[in-house]
């Protein structure tokens, strides 16, 4: 299900429920990442292509961060910036991703892959995006032991 609200209560902010939704999105990003990056590629050579790849994966977190709910999160308010995903699970899986995403990265360049600085830039962007996807889990974690024990300090 998709839903959209603007903070005064009209209808404007895309909020996407639906887990068929969330796949046909993120289906359609990594098809239009991988065509966008092969085009740069063809057009401009291997580093635009990497760049061009790692430069819609990035947006692909963010839209979806922003936009994709849980079933049992509240679809009116904006998520917290820190907040990427709807639970704890779905976080340390996005970061356990992306941190094999960076491994494979560092691999091809030990391999000896010609593209060192695209690899050490793509290394980094997927070891922050893991790193983002850490912190959502831990205080979202954080979140649900405060909430379970409102009188503890902590």
């Amino acid at each position: 299900m998709t839903h959209t609200f603007h903070h005064d209560g009209s209808d404007m902010a895309l909020r996407i429920t639906s887990a068929t939704s969330k796949v046909g999105v993120v289906l359609v990003a990594v098809v239009l990442g991988f065509a966008l990056g092969f085009f740069a590629m063809f057009l401009l050579g291997p580093t635009a292509g990497a760049l061009t790849l790692l430069a819609v994966t990035v947006a692909t977190v963010v839209f979806c961060g922003r936009t994709f709910r849980a079933e049992d999160e509240p679809t009116a308010p904006p998520r917290p910036a820190w907040r990427l995903t709807g639970g704890t699970t779905s976080s340390v899986v996005m970061a356990g991703f992306f941190i094999l995403q960076g491994l494979s990265t560092v691999l091809a360049l030990a391999a000896g892959d010609d593209g060192a600085a695209v690899a050490v830039v793509s290394a980094l962007v997927y070891a922050a995006l893991a790193a983002a996807y850490v912190l959502s889990a831990v205080a979202q974690r954080a979140g649900r032991l405060r909430a379970q024990h409102p009188g503890s300090v902590g």
